[in-house]
């Protein structure tokens, strides 16, 4: 919650230890910088972790109202995600 873990430097490369280019420093309001920088910082940045086996649904509401599980009693569920439980088992 709060700024992006890379509030102030976005625009800086940033990069794996294998090599690759983190391109996911931006969100909704931190992109805001490039018009009104007042707009783009809160100055706080808060990790919340929940084990997931505690979960029994995170579900994301698209645009146009549809759902989509994300997670179900605490395993990924969406396709391409299997390999993510493999720690969780």
């Amino acid at each position: 919650m709060g700024d992006t873990c890379y509030s102030h430097a976005e625009d800086t490369k940033v990069y794996n230890p294998d090599g690759k280019e983190i391109i996911a420093r931006d969100n909704a309001v931190s992109i805001l910088r490039k018009e009104d920088m007042s707009k783009a910082y809160f100055n706080c940045h808060t990790d919340i972790t929940i084990p997931y086996d505690e979960l029994d649904a995170i579900t994301a509401v698209m645009a146009d109202g549809s759902c989509q599980d994300i997670i179900q009693n605490g395993k990924f569920v969406v396709e391409g995600t299997e390999e993510l439980n493999l720690p969780l088992e």
